[in-house]
């Protein structure tokens, strides 16, 4: 039984740490990216018209329609470079204020009094060792002219260069803090010689209580299929299903080691089987039969595992509760957005986990039991 339950228990928390994982990525992708934003099936930049982007603001449940214009560049600055994402955007995201929360140094913002600032992500800011009292030396952002390159041209004309000075600095995650810098919009469309109206994708927050699904298809049909509007687990698909298909394989490889394990549980058996032989010849005296002799010893086996699996669930929503409420297992890992492993418990990986247990071991008991049988009435009339 303790031999099960620990089984029961190690699988019940390992499944709630892939939980804990799948539910912090989700937590931290709501920090930065929008509820849904529309992208182009075609395309890496489109236009809508204004005519469109008031029909989508005036959908039950939008709070705001925000144009982002994204793409990467170079950029220089005290003698260092470096390749970024820059991402332009516009009053709306301002007046939304996303990412505010996450300024850990400088000021909310990307233009004031008509100069350009950009919101430095802290990797980037501290890998590029800028200064906000360096108010001589502008950050430089070069990015390849498209037209002169398809000319051949490879002279000062082939990239262009703007300017802009950091306002700020964001901290959100490691990834975004190491290559994002937030920009105007229409400083970005004058850096990369795009369209008044160009956007590589444009955010839609939603207001709070809506329903995503139901503005998703209400702004589809407004766009038509050469569009795609994707909420943020769509958005992040490819990583959130790497989650569940590594959790499914932590599962069955568990379910495996069960299932070794339980040759433990069929030894056991085989020896009760051999220690009761006595009892077993009184009872078969008696006049017991050998559907009821089989199910004696599959009771056994099932009560091992109902007891087992009851006692590694208590264990692990324990053990599982004390970890998720005083975090007393840490990750070990330096400047790491959590300090301890984050654990997530749902019931339906319980009931699974208790599923498998109780049908490796029942398995697991048959074939004792066929033997009590076999040893039980296939005996010699001269004993």
């Amino acid at each position: 039984m303790i031999g099960v339950g620990v089984e029961v228990m190690a699988l019940v928390l390992i499944l709630s740490v892939f939980n804990g994982l799948e539910d912090f990525q989700k937590n931290l992708f709501k920090t930065f990216d929008p509820d849904l934003t529309v992208i182009s099936a075609s395309d890496t930049r489109f236009s809508l018209t204004s005519t469109q982007f008031n029909q989508l603001a005036k959908i039950s449940g939008v709070s705001s329609v925000q144009p982002i214009l994204e793409d990467q560049a170079l950029i220089r600055y005290n003698g260092k470079q470096l390749v970024v994402t820059l991402k332009g955007i516009d009053s709306s995201f301002i007046s939304s204020r996303r990412l505010k929360e996450q300024v850990v140094d400088g000021d909310y913002l990307v233009e004031y009094e008509g100069n350009p600032f950009g919101m430095v992500g802290a990797g980037v800011f501290m890998s590029m060792g800028m200064n906000f009292d360096d108010v001589f030396h502008p950050v430089e952002v070069w990015y390849p002219n498209q037209k002169a390159l398809a000319k051949f041209q490879v002279n000062e004309e082939a990239a262009n260069l703007k300017t802009f000075f950091p306002s700020g600095v964001l901290q959100v995650e490691q990834i975004f803090d190491n290559q994002m810098i937030l920009v105007p919009l229409p400083w970005m469309r004058e850096l990369t010689l795009a369209d008044s109206n160009s956007v590589s994708r444009v955010d839609v927050m939603l207001k709070e209580g809506a329903n995503e699904i139901d503005v998703q298809q209400a702004i589809q049909s407004i766009l038509g299929s050469t569009y795609q509007v994707q909420t943020r687990n769509q958005q992040h698909a490819i990583l959130l299903r790497a989650i569940k298909i590594e959790k499914l394989f932590v599962f069955i490889l568990m379910a495996f080691i069960m299932g070794i394990a339980s040759f433990t549980l069929f030894y056991a058996l085989s020896l009760l089987v051999i220690e009761k032989r006595k009892d077993l010849r009184t009872l078969l005296a008696m006049g017991i039969t050998q559907q009821q002799l089989l199910r004696i010893f599959l009771s056994v086996g099932l009560f091992i595992s109902f007891s087992g699996a009851l006692v590694g669930m208590a264990l692990g929503f324990a053990l599982g509760w004390i970890q998720q409420t005083f975090g007393i297992i840490p990750l070990g890992i330096p400047n790491a957005l959590i300090d301890s492993y984050p654990i997530q418990m749902e019931w339906f990986d319980f009931l699974m986990t208790a599923a498998v247990v109780i049908v490796i071991t029942f398995l697991a008991s048959i074939i004792p039991a066929r033997k009590a049988v076999q040893m039980t009435f296939n005996q010699p009339k001269a004993d």
